[in-house]
């Protein structure tokens, strides 16, 4: 493969995550919005919904800055080598940091909103904190394995 076809993959790539990523961030902001409007004020319900609210605007942000700049930046001589190798390393590091920016305010707002009230609930929030901690697992593996596949499309350009 050569350069060019190399940083266009890497454009569509990160449009694509982009794409994905703002049709769950819409489902999950339609989802919590409508629950936050029958969640009881100051209750861990509410607060997780708010949480969870936030923090998928604010992954949203990030993946969109990340795939307008390499839009943007597609103008950008794929000759300069050095230029793109940083841009790939610069993805793979935001996808290996995933777990504090991406998963960290979203979990954390899933174990609130899921914590207990009463004894009663003590159950399925253990459940729900196993699934949390296994979402976490699972996307942070993945984002390191995808990680892994822009390092190497890094050390193909030539």
């Amino acid at each position: 493969m050569n350069n060019e076809e190399l940083i266009r993959k890497l454009i569509r790539g990160s449009i694509h995550r982009a794409v994905q990523e703002s049709v769950g961030a819409v489902i999950v902001i339609v989802a919590f919005a409508a629950i936050l409007a029958h969640s009881q004020v100051g209750t861990p319900r509410y607060f997780g919904c708010l949480i969870i609210l936030v923090a998928t605007g604010f992954i949203a942000g990030v993946v969109w800055s990340y795939a307008l700049s390499y839009q943007l930046l597609r103008t950008h001589a794929p000759s300069d080598v050095g230029f793109w190798r940083e841009a790939f390393c610069a993805q793979a590091r935001l996808l290996r940091l995933v777990p504090l920016w991406y998963c960290a305010p979203g979990c954390v707002g899933g174990i609130i909103f899921a914590a207990p009230t009463s004894p009663a609930e003590l159950t399925p929030f253990l459940i729900v904190a196993v699934v949390v901690i296994a979402v976490f697992a699972f996307c942070t593996l993945l984002n390191r394995h995808a990680a892994y596949k822009i390092e190497a499309m890094a050390s193909q350009l030539s």
